[in-house]
């Protein structure tokens, strides 16, 4: 099974790999509030059709090539969109960061399952590599059954 990509605005896209199964948001370059907001929900309409077919899903942000986003969309990505997702079953996010972003990660991911109020109902992971990601999302996968 291959990857393919399922949406694109811009620079950026999202990929479906059915062997996860996940969806990778490659967030390339600068998105204005809107151009951001409007990804995350396209990707959230898809995550939502893709769980329906699989009966589990993973999202995957791939910053490694954005640029910074405005503190407003990070709050409204943790106040509004995240809590959708999990409502939607969306349990599990595995974030790919740049070796600069990743040192930073461990504080990051706690600051967001603080504001998403988690209580361990999503797991979140923060990964250097895309394979890093896949592998512990199978593993998670796996140890639901």
């Amino acid at each position: 099974m291959s990857v393919t990509t399922i949406y694109t605005m811009g620079k950026s896209r999202i990929e479906y790999d059915p062997s996860v199964p996940c969806l990778i948001a490659r967030h390339i370059g600068f998105e204005l509030s809107h151009e951001h907001r409007e990804f995350l929900n396209k990707g959230l309409e898809l995550l939502i059709e893709k769980k329906k077919e699989q009966g589990k899903i993973a999202w995957v942000p791939d910053l490694r090539l954005s640029d910074a986003i405005m503190e407003e969309d990070s709050m409204w990505a943790v106040n509004d969109w995240s809590p959708r997702a999990l409502a939607a079953g969306v349990k599990h996010v595995a974030f790919i960061l740049s070796e600069d972003e990743f040192a930073l990660a461990s504080m990051a991911s706690e600051t967001y399952n603080d504001a998403i109020k988690n209580d361990e109902q999503m797991q979140v992971g923060n990964f250097r590599d895309e394979e890093s990601a896949k592998e512990w999302l199978r593993e998670s996968f796996s140890n639901e059954l």
